[in-house]
């Protein structure tokens, strides 16, 4: 296959599809991996291939390599992958007894089926996504609401030593107004009780 085909196939791969990136079997091994990494990653390094896509190619290449790489996501890939198959087969299944698809057509060794598989197994993979997504979103909004509340907290406490230094801050002027208040009191009470003892 010649360079400018090889970009242009690997481009043409979702990125959901690391094995068809690769082009290797869906139960491949990391042997298997390597292998088809090494003789693509010659073939279109972009420094060895001159086409103005070999630097993305050669990216998407390199990140389906790294996931078929680390085991634990290869089999989660794959497992994720027979589940959808799984899923797709009973849904045509269950069309096929209540006649809406014709046994033939069911055929589950045919590319159809296979395309049929791989967009179940996106659909699975954007819904897996989106809920990921959205419990971020609650988580962030949650920790949101918690500093929000956390700062009306501490905004309400500075208030309130605020007052209470404002307080006792005045407390010698409010001690002081008292007394000339009391001793005003006590001067008019002795003026009425001198007036009424004259009258």
């Amino acid at each position: 296959m010649d360079i400018a085909t090889e970009i242009e196939r690997i481009l043409g791969h979702s990125v959901l599809d690391p094995f068809g990136i690769l082009g290797v079997a869906r139960n491949c091994t990391t042997d298997d991996v390597k292998a088809a990494y090494r003789s693509k990653s010659r073939q279109i390094h972009p420094d060895k291939a001159r086409h103005d896509q070999a630097r993305p190619a050669f990216e998407k290449l390199k990140a389906a390599e790294a996931e078929l790489m680390d085991d634990t996501k290869r089999v989660s890939i794959q497992n994720m992958m027979a589940e959808a198959r799984r899923e797709l087969s009973a849904e045509w299944k269950a069309e096929v007894t209540s006649g809406i698809r014709r046994l033939e057509d069911a055929d589950e060794t045919t590319s159809t089926f296979d395309d049929a598989a791989f967009a179940k197994y996106k659909a699975i993979m954007i819904d897996i996504e989106w809920r990921r997504r959205q419990k971020l979103k609650e988580a962030m909004a949650a920790q949101g609401t918690a500093a929000k509340k956390e700062e009306e907290a501490t905004n309400e406490k500075r208030q309130k030593r605020q007052a209470d230094k404002a307080w006792e801050d005045n407390r010698d002027e409010r001690v002081s107004d008292w007394r000339k208040f009391q001793a005003k009191g006590s001067k008019s009470k002795k003026s009425k009780t001198k007036k009424a003892k004259q009258g």
